[in-house]
């Protein structure tokens, strides 16, 4: 008698985990940023990240290639990184709308100004643990409330990784679990660009790309969401042109 009630058991979660997955919230990809918060960046650098991702996401070429997507919405989260805790600037939140990404843009803000106000930028530490930022944006994924066939970690900082395991061998576990790491070097040192080249991105499509100004790393970033939204639409050679 017992194999019939097991049979029963397994087959009513497996009907209750389709349900469960078939009513949830689909996104085209799942976008998780960590922005450099370590003891090398300065105020000024601090806020270049900031004023690009904002301006980014508020950008018509970011919503034009959200609403071109099969579901016409992606999952969007943002954090910064040291050597310490990882304060979450922005909590999952869906973009579907100018509407939803302006107010993206500003909750961002807002975060950051909470976390300059907080004892949070204290515990962050100084040294470039950028190997724990990836560790942390991928279990930030794994943990999203959206499903999604695309799931996308963008790391941004200025420097090495000097603290732990380094980069490759988190790299290597994300790709092998199906996530993409995309970077961006704030900057133009060479010697950083080729390190996360080599040990930092990974999976299809990956890219690592330089800048130095808002201005910059509004037109980098935007290049960089656009290409991760419609990179399985077949647009990605175009959103890097």
């Amino acid at each position: 008698m017992r194999r019939p009630i097991a049979l029963l058991v397994l087959a009513w979660a497996l009907f209750a985990g389709r349900l469960a997955y078939a009513d949830g919230v689909w996104t085209d990809a799942n976008i998780v940023t960590g922005l450099d918060f370590s003891g090398s960046i300065d105020p000024r650098d601090a806020q270049v990240q900031i004023d690009g991702i904002t301006m980014a996401i508020r950008s018509p070429q970011i919503i034009a290639a959200i609403k071109n997507g099969n579901h016409g919405r992606v999952g969007f989260a943002v954090f910064v990184w040291a050597s310490g805790n990882y304060p979450i600037l922005l909590t999952w939140r869906q973009i579907g709308s100018p509407e939803e990404a302006a107010a993206v843009a500003d909750d961002v803000e807002n975060g950051l100004h909470a976390l300059l106000g907080s004892d949070a930028l204290v515990k962050l530490g100084a040294l470039t643990d950028l190997s724990g930022a990836m560790e942390y944006g991928g279990e930030l994924l794994r943990t999203a409330p959206f499903a999604t066939q695309h799931r996308f970690v963008n790391i941004v900082g200025n420097g090495i990784d000097n603290v732990g395991q380094g980069a490759r061998p988190v790299r290597d576990r994300l790709v092998a679990e199906g996530i993409t790491i995309n970077g961006v070097a704030l900057g133009y040192d060479k010697t950083l660009f080729a390190y996360l080249k080599r040990d930092v991105i990974g999976g299809p499509e990956s890219f690592a790309l330089m800048a130095d100004d808002p201005e910059k790393l509004v037109e980098v970033m935007a290049r960089k969401f656009v290409t991760e939204i419609v990179f399985n639409a077949g647009g990605a050679d175009q959103a890097l042109r």
